[in-house]
């Protein structure tokens, strides 16, 4: 697998940091693999346009900014990854509105309840993320990426900061590559 670096995605909600994952090349431009994902889906014009808003303002907004990375928001379990969005749920405002039929599923990796881990995803064409032509790759990179963001993590070559809302390298640089 090549190199890959952590970076922040979102951290200006109040409650939780949202990292994300993007690919070291040659390339300067190189986009994140959640900023490919909304890149995909969140335009005009797209049929999903609308649930990619409706995904990010979950995560914004109702995750970064209300709730936290609650087990809420976090019950699709797949391997070690989650996806977005969670299952509906009735006390839950903001889930119940998304219903049971999303047609979308973002992976992640909840690490605290303060910061999650973004990869990418896209549409859910099959009952299972394996049998989704859309889905498979992206399930199996993710999958890739927590493998090696959990080494780091137990190897403590990454930790989470005394404010518990970063990741920081061993040496306290907020670069991090893996």
């Amino acid at each position: 697998m090549n190199s890959f670096e952590l970076e922040i995605w979102y951290d200006e909600g109040s409650v939780c940091t949202f990292y994300t994952v993007k690919w070291i090349t040659d390339d300067d431009d190189t986009s994140s693999e959640t900023d490919k994902f909304f890149d995909k889906y969140a335009i005009p014009e797209h049929p999903l346009e609308d649930e990619a808003l409706q995904l990010f303002r979950l995560i914004t907004e109702s995750i970064g900014n209300r709730y936290g990375a609650t087990d809420d928001f976090f019950d699709r379990a797949e391997n070690k990854a989650q996806a977005l969005p969670p299952k509906p749920k009735k006390w839950v405002e903001e889930i119940k509105e998304l219903g049971s039929n999303f047609p979308l599923r973002l992976y992640c990796f909840r690490i605290t309840a303060q910061i999650v881990v973004l990869f990418n995803g896209g549409m859910k064409e099959a009952a299972s993320a394996q049998e989704s032509k859309n889905l498979s790759m992206k399930f199996y990179e993710a999958q890739t990426f927590i493998r090696k963001i959990e080494e780091a993590l137990q190897s403590e070559m990454v930790i989470i900061s005394t404010n518990n809302r970063y990741l920081q390298s061993f040496n306290g640089a907020n670069e991090i590559i893996l």
